[in-house]
């Protein structure tokens, strides 16, 4: 992320901008549980919750 704005593109690219924006802003486990609910299990595993 560079600023206020984030673009992905594509519906997987999406989603794990998605997941990234809710650990950031909830926190990891609230992120993994919302990847469990959706039922999103990308292969590579998206660690989005995982600092960089």
């Amino acid at each position: 992320m560079d600023g206020d704005l984030i673009t992905t593109q594509g519906v997987s690219a999406g989603i794990d901008g998605a997941l990234w924006l809710v650990g950031r802003l909830h926190g990891r486990d609230h992120a993994r549980a919302v990847r469990r609910l959706i039922q999103y299990e990308p292969a590579p595993p998206y660690l989005a919750d995982e600092p960089a």
